[in-house]
């Protein structure tokens, strides 16, 4: 094990909440809790820290989601109704009080930017030691301003720069005379946002806390070596998919593609003339992102009956059918992922390659697929080393 993977989930709590600002998430004592609110389900975890620092999750609650569409809330009463059935599941058997939680926010409203910022308190004439204070000052300097509508929701530093020395991780105690951060910051519609707040505190709880969802991906399913290295990480929700590039440890670069698990279903639903219900289980059941090989064409024609409701006759398709549909849409959303890499800058394919995560990536062939249109490693992840969770 490397010295970068020697690290106790205690630390990734303490380390977000400093980053990350995250006050009062905290229930009774130790406990923590969570709420996902997206656009196919309602995820709420609740968990405690050990006496050795471990998280263990104490309670879990799963329903599904009603009244958002793509990471933004269309029906805030059907919303508030899925996150209190998911929030009742979740406290069943828990004799505890839950009075502030911590939100995962994402939509195709979420912007990031990388800005810079100076210590004001240093003046670049007298030479003096960097204080927790001094980077705090560079920091708050670096917050970009924002347009009416708009929330900053984090602003995360990259690294600093001391004088004529640049990439420092923690000038802390150094020498110089001035000092300055790049940092990321990300933004966010304060519509959506307040709308997501809304349909959890109209359940009685209240926000203690907001995370970008990318950011809380990562800290489940990379690791501290892939962070080091470089690795765009992309979580393929329901409604839309989050990419992430992290970089020196700290992620450099985010954005939010229209395009998720949804999709996937409503493609099939709408091209063979099926329920969506229906269309989901054959995608789950026969659903492939890339062409049968030759070997196995057989499979690849063999045809799957489907009775729809309320109908009398049977439709019948192809696995071959579905798979064309799948491929069809992985491809579009592929070619979204290297056009957001480009944005970002990357000249070249980061030592860690792409991590795919979310319940979209367990479509067989993601991986082959992804090698058609992106060099490099490919992986498909899912949470780790979290005791409790099923």
């Amino acid at each position: 094990m490397s010295m970068l993977d020697e690290r106790t989930d205690q630390d990734i709590v303490s380390r977000l909440s400093k980053e990350l600002d995250l006050r009062n998430i905290s229930s009774v004592g130790n406990a923590y809790v969570s709420i996902d609110v997206g656009t196919t389900k309602v995820c709420t975890l609740i968990a405690q820290i050990l006496a050795n620092g471990e998280v263990e999750i104490i309670g879990a609650g799963k329903s599904k989601s009603k009244g958002m569409k793509k990471g933004l809330v269309v029906d805030i009463d059907e919303m508030t109704n899925a996150v209190r059935e998911s929030i009742a599941e979740a406290t069943l058997n828990l004799d505890i009080d839950i009075p502030y939680v911590c939100i995962g926010v994402t939509g195709s409203h979420i912007i990031s930017t990388i800005t810079t910022g100076n210590a004001p308190t240093m003046d670049g004439k007298s030479e003096k030691v960097v204080t927790m204070k001094d980077m705090d000052a560079a920091v708050e300097n670096s917050r970009p301003s924002v347009e009416n509508g708009q929330e900053l929701l984090h602003v995360i530093p990259i690294s600093y720069t001391l004088d004529n020395t640049s990439g420092i991780r923690n000038p802390n105690g150094l020498k110089g005379t001035t000092l300055s951060v790049n940092t990321h910051s990300v933004i966010g519609e304060i519509s959506s946002l307040d709308n997501i707040v809304q349909s959890v505190e109209n359940t009685g709880l209240k926000m203690g806390g907001m995370v970008l969802e990318p950011l809380a991906s990562a800290e489940s399913v990379l690791s501290a070596e892939e962070r080091e290295i470089g690795t765009i990480l992309v979580d393929i929700g329901g409604g839309t998919s989050d990419l992430a590039i992290f970089k020196n440890g700290k992620m450099v670069y985010t954005a939010v593609i229209p395009v998720g698990g949804f999709n996937f279903t409503n493609d099939i639903a709408v091209t063979l003339g099926i329920p969506y219900e229906t269309a989901e289980e054959l995608k789950i059941k026969y659903g492939r992102t890339l062409a049968i090989p030759e070997d196995i064409k057989s499979d690849f024609n063999e045809q799957v009956e489907v009775l729809i409701t309320g109908q009398e006759d049977k439709r019948i398709f192809t696995k071959g059918d579905i798979c064309r549909i799948l491929n069809d849409r992985a491809s579009e959303l592929l070619r979204f992922v290297l056009l957001k890499i480009n944005d970002a800058g990357l000249d070249t394919m980061p030592a860690g390659g792409i991590v795919f995560t979310g319940g979209g990536s367990n479509l067989i062939g993601w991986e082959e697929l992804t090698h058609e249109y992106i060099p490099g490693s490919v992986r498909i992840a899912a949470p780790r080393d979290i005791f409790g969770i099923a």
